[in-house]
């Protein structure tokens, strides 16, 4: 039984970091940092009456090339990622990646979970969480 629990962990770790290989490296016009507003029915306080989520626009940044290097090295880094993930589906900063106008990388980030979900295409590609590593490392792109 622990022979096909160890296994099972070192194929679960070995899809992990394979799926990392996935993050976008292709040519890319710019990339944009976007800071959100977002209350729904998990995140409300007692008293509010919450129907619908409601997500709102608070800032955006466009990122400089170096900006966009140091992002790609902190992403492909795997002490960025810790193996879990909250159950909420709460975000609150989008990265959004773009090419010749069309956006071909989504990554969205909740300050209050710590989950980070990487999309291509709108194909979800990486869920996990994100490290103080990684969580550090963007709030200094954003400065």
């Amino acid at each position: 039984m622990k022979r096909i629990l160890l296994i099972f962990v070192i194929l679960l770790n070995t899809l992990m970091h394979a799926q990392l290989k996935n993050i976008y490296n292709g040519k890319i016009d710019s990339v944009i940092i976007k800071n959100f507003s977002y209350q729904d029915r998990e995140t409300s306080t007692v008293n509010d009456e919450v129907e619908s989520t409601r997500v709102m626009l608070l800032n955006r940044k466009k990122l400089t090339e170096i900006q966009i290097k140091k992002l790609d090295e902190l992403l492909k880094s795997k002490k960025s990622y810790i193996k879990q993930r909250a159950l909420l589906s709460h975000f609150n900063k989008k990265i959004e990646y773009f090419f010749n106008g069309n956006k071909i990388q989504d990554i969205t980030i909740s300050s209050m979970t710590k989950n980070i979900t990487i999309y291509r295409e709108e194909k979800c590609i990486y869920k996990a969480k994100m490290s103080f590593f990684l969580e550090k490392g963007i709030k200094n792109l954003e400065k």
